[in-house]
């Protein structure tokens, strides 16, 4: 269950870059979506032969065009600006972001491929002309493939098609070979630029295998195969972020094994090294959902994550942890238990989402992140004292409540 969490933490990971490069590129599409579409539309005005029917209505579809093509940019930019790589997002997340990225970008593309019908005429310079603009878009939507091979697929078909149906449509009215040639040149780029993206699918999809390996070996503690103690820290950040900004409760529990460095120097490094892997499979009982997040700490230290768990709750996964470890039945020759057995210390926070005209009124109940830790070390340590193989809790703030009150009464007795 813990290596899975890593697995997923990791894939995540990459996911979150993926999408981040995703927006970031979106700067490139909109200024050369915008630089293009003044291209073509000053050379359609140029190029366009001398029409003496006036109800010829180009230049009103070319403006209406051209008003859409703008609209869906801006508006792409405006979402791209609302997306800040820098937060902490889960999978559905990312999953909605990038397909509201791709659909804006399929919508725009369809916007330039409805061209290759309404802003065409019969001149062989406004046909190659509309094809090289057209790969050109195409080429700014390379970033796409990124995210989906399929995707990019759908940019090729609402690009080329309406300007190759075009294309055959007139051929075939002329009954000519000379504009067979546009379309069949069309026909190979766009197949061209399928294999060729194809390829480049591949080699990324290639280098995410390799970046969530080569991620997993870091955040992955090598004897006890769960997290480690750095992709513990990284991940407590995020999701202290995250019930910060939601308003729920955070637990952790801190599990260290009773007299181990006896058990290490009576048994051996091995037995150590098995007992250390024996635990850690047993964290499993205690991180059920896809959030929850095992990690060896330290040296026999281990730690567990429980976001949106209350204390209530936390204490009773506690237990069960606490219990799962007695039931292996490890024998422990210098432990007054006779067998290995685990302290768990657990703490609680709730951490209020605090707005500007109460955060001077309520300054004193903001929470952070070192005060969940150290009420779960404190906890721990209390197990210890009462004897070890238990659990104990303390509420996150209470050792400074605590600290507060002795301070005062050192200060009465100093008064007295």
């Amino acid at each position: 269950m813990s290596s899975n969490t890593v697995q997923s933490g990791v894939m995540t990971e990459i996911r979150q870059g993926q999408v981040s490069t995703l927006f970031r590129k979106t700067s490139l599409g909109f200024w050369g979506n915008l630089i293009l579409a003044a291209i073509y539309s000053g050379l359609f005005a140029y190029l366009k032969p001398s029409i003496e029917d006036s109800t010829d209505n180009s230049y009103f579809y070319l403006i209406i065009w051209l008003v859409i093509l703008v609209s869906l940019c801006l508006y792409r930019r405006h979402i791209t600006n609302q997306f800040d790589p820098n937060e902490h997002r889960d999978p559905a997340q990312l999953v909605l972001w990038a397909n509201k990225h791709i659909l804006l970008t399929t919508i725009i593309n369809t916007v330039w491929g409805v061209a290759g019908i309404v802003l065409v005429y019969n001149h062989v310079g406004n046909h190659f002309l509309i094809v090289s603009v057209l790969f050109s878009v195409l080429m700014l939507s390379i970033p796409v493939l990124a995210i989906s091979k399929f995707a990019f697929g759908i940019q090729v078909i609402a690009l080329l098609t309406p300007i190759l149906f075009y294309l055959i449509r007139l051929y075939e009215q002329l009954n000519t070979g000379n504009f067979l040639l546009i379309p069949l040149s069309v026909i190979i780029l766009a197949g061209t630029m399928l294999a060729v993206s194809g390829y480049i699918h591949r080699m990324l999809m290639e280098l995410r295998d390799s970046q969530t390996s080569l991620r997993k070996q870091a955040n992955t503690d090598t004897l006890t195969q769960i997290a480690n103690r750095r992709y513990f820290d990284q991940t407590f950040k995020n999701e202290w972020r995250r019930t910060t900004r939601e308003g729920i409760p955070i637990s952790m529990l801190l599990v260290d094994i009773d007299f181990f460095k006896d058990y290490n120097e009576s048994q051996g490094q091995r037995a150590g090294d098995n007992c250390l892997k024996s635990i850690a499979a047993c964290m499993e009982v205690v991180t059920r959902r896809p959030a929850d997040l095992a990690a060896r700490y330290g040296g026999e230290e281990f730690a567990v994550l429980l976001p949106n768990t209350s204390m209530e709750n936390a204490v009773m996964l506690g237990e069960r942890l606490r219990e799962k470890v007695e039931s292996l039945q490890i024998p422990h020759p210098t432990s007054v238990h006779k067998v290995v057995t685990v302290s768990v210390g657990v703490s609680c926070c709730v951490t209020p989402d605090l707005d500007e005209e109460k955060a001077d009124d309520e300054a004193e109940e903001v929470m952070y992140p070192a005060m969940l830790m150290n009420a779960a070390d404190n906890a721990m340590f209390l197990a210890k004292e009462q004897g070890r193989n238990r659990v104990a809790e303390q509420k996150c703030g209470e050792q400074r409540l605590a600290q507060v009150l002795q301070k005062y009464a050192a200060k009465e007795a100093s008064r007295t």
